[in-house]
């Protein structure tokens, strides 16, 4: 080799160290301030005025001729402009897709090296490679990757909420049981959203080799099978577990609320491990979801509410659950004691309190859960697969630990009813309780134990008095001492130009009702609806009792 060449060749060499080490600190700066990234832009550029050589394009962008600055430029610009091409993401079904621009991925580029490179191209110190380059480019061009980016929070965001919509859950066969025949009734097959691989295909649909023009990308889709089949349904025939509970004295509105729960819990299957909630499966208890206003239960008073008797539904659900050995999650006593079952046999719900019953089909097989109401009873039987001995018995006993007896009387205000209102609820005695289960083989005793407590508040005779009015002091002291005498006297002894009290309740209580029901229905919560309805019942007492 000739001096002339060695120097030739060192200077390229040096020139292309030199470039190196420039850029190298180009880069650095990058990181300044303790390693925070700083938005690259053309000032970073390292030859911003070298011209790029002709067949040389970025991503598929052509920048022959133009200086490293344009080019930068240039490329930036239709990084923009791309940011707002349409692309489409397509789920399972021709119908199901989800419009979208590339920006909603956090589409972005800023890489002044890609500029380099495609500035060096077919210009390295290397001879051979530079030969190389130079006459690939009179062949076939070279089109550089750009180095486009996406934001994977944002693609992950979007594929967990605007594309919530492309899934469509599996349907599970269920059973239907009309005129003692088990019918089966088939699964539907559902599918899902794959998000990891989902991100990875919009990941690479954009960034590896796009040409910026509008897109449909599919996204993998999992299948999500059906649980159940006509051969495992068609094995339920054993009833596992059963109760009936009466309710002789219960008005219309109570019955009406029974059989509409009653009928919103029939026909459910239950696979193994599944878990039913009961406040789920039969609230809002709204008039429009079929309930009307009844007595129930509000810590020791008895108030009108919409569901009020729902709670002998889910008691007569947990007595059938229990006798057929499924798991109970949840349950709750009443505050005060129930009639129709014996003390620590009760299971209450209350929507306002999330008090709810919740049970798990621990079997290995699907139960069905079926529910009916004759006259005034209610009954609830869980059907599956017997597979436990046969000759094993299940029986639950009630014991009453300590009965408390009220004392005095208790008077309560009710702001809906005019003064001159008054009735009376009855005594209830206190009790803690609790509840044994005697499990038997062949009639020998294999177990017996505690299956849960339950305490009743003892609440003396009440009585609620009206108060919407003018209310004297004399009248709020006596109410205020649960002097019930005093009140009765008082009001005995109102004004004759009052009008008569029936006429005045009667009024007042249809607008409480009126204003609890609308007020219900708008979305409000039960202390809103309430007020609403105090509101009501006062301006009526108001419009018809002389000033």
């Amino acid at each position: 080799m000739n001096g002339k060449l060695q120097k030739r060749i060192l200077r390229q060499s040096t020139a292309g160290a030199v470039r190196t080490l420039v850029y190298l600190a180009a880069l650095l700066l990058l990181f300044a301030a303790g390693g925070a990234r700083v938005r690259a832009s053309e000032s970073d550029l390292v030859y911003p005025d070298r011209v790029i050589r002709n067949g040389i394009s970025i991503g598929g962008v052509d920048l022959s001729g133009l200086s490293e600055t344009e080019a930068y430029q240039k490329y930036a610009a239709w990084v923009e402009e791309i940011r707002q091409t349409p692309v489409t993401l397509q789920g399972k079904e021709p119908d199901q897709t989800v419009a979208l621009t590339a920006d909603a991925f956090g589409l972005s580029w800023d890489n002044p090296a890609v500029i380099d490179e495609a500035g060096s191209y077919g210009r390295g110190s290397n001879i051979i490679r530079r030969y190389k380059e130079q006459k690939e480019l009179e062949r076939n061009g070279a089109d550089l990757k750009s180095g486009l980016r996406l934001d994977r929070t944002k693609i992950a965001d979007v594929l967990a909420n605007q594309c919530a919509a492309l899934n469509r859950e599996a349907e599970n066969a269920s059973l239907k049981h009309e005129n003692g025949v088990f019918t089966v009734v088939g699964g539907t097959e559902g599918y899902v959203v794959d998000k990891e691989a989902s991100a990875a295909a919009i990941y690479d649909a954009l960034t590896g080799g796009w040409d910026g023009t509008a897109l449909v990308i599919p996204l993998p889709i999992t299948v999500d099978k059906p649980q159940g089949d006509a051969e495992t349904l068609s094995r339920i025939k054993d009833v596992l577990g059963s109760y009936t509970t009466k309710y002789p004295n219960s008005g219309k509105n109570r019955c009406d609320n029974i059989a509409n729960a009653s009928a919103k819990l029939n026909g459910r299957t239950l696979y193994p491990g599944e878990q039913l909630s009961v406040l789920d499966a039969i609230t809002p208890f709204t008039e429009e979801n079929g309930y009307y206003l009844a007595g129930s239960y509000l810590g020791s008073q008895v108030v009108e509410s919409f569901g009020g008797g729902i709670c002998q539904v889910s008691t007569t659900l947990y007595n059938a659950v229990i006798r057929a050995e499924l798991r109970v999650d949840e349950r709750y006593n009443h505050s005060l004691i129930v009639s129709y079952v014996e003390p620590s046999m009760d299971a209450a719900i209350a929507e306002s309190s999330g008090m709810d019953l919740k049970f798990t089909n621990t079997s290995e097989y699907p139960v069905y859960i079926e529910s009916y109401t004759e006259g005034k009873s209610i009954t609830f039987k869980v059907w599956g697969v017997e597979t436990r001995d046969a000759g094993r018995s299940v029986s639950f006993e009630s014991e009453t630990l300590e009965t408390i007896v009220p004392e005095g009387v208790k008077i309560y205000t009710d702001s809906t009813r005019p003064i001159g209102y008054i009735s009376t609820s009855a005594a209830h005695t206190g009790y803690r309780a609790r509840l044994w289960k005697t499990v038997k083989q062949d009639g020998k005793e294999l177990s017996h134990e505690v299956f849960n407590s339950s305490y009743y508040n003892a609440a003396p005779v009440s009585y609620t008095v009206g108060t919407a009015g003018s209310v004297s002091e004399e009248l709020s002291a006596a109410i205020a001492a649960n002097d019930i005498e005093t009140v009765k006297t008082l009001i005995a002894g109102g004004s004759p130009s009052t009008p008569a009290p029936d006429a005045v309740t009667a009024a007042a209580q249809q607008a409480a009702q009126e204003a609890y029901a609308a007020a219900l229905a708008s979305g409000a919560d039960e202390a809103t609806a309430m007020a609403q309805a105090q509101a009501a019942a006062a301006a009526t007492v108001a419009s018809q009792t002389p000033q």
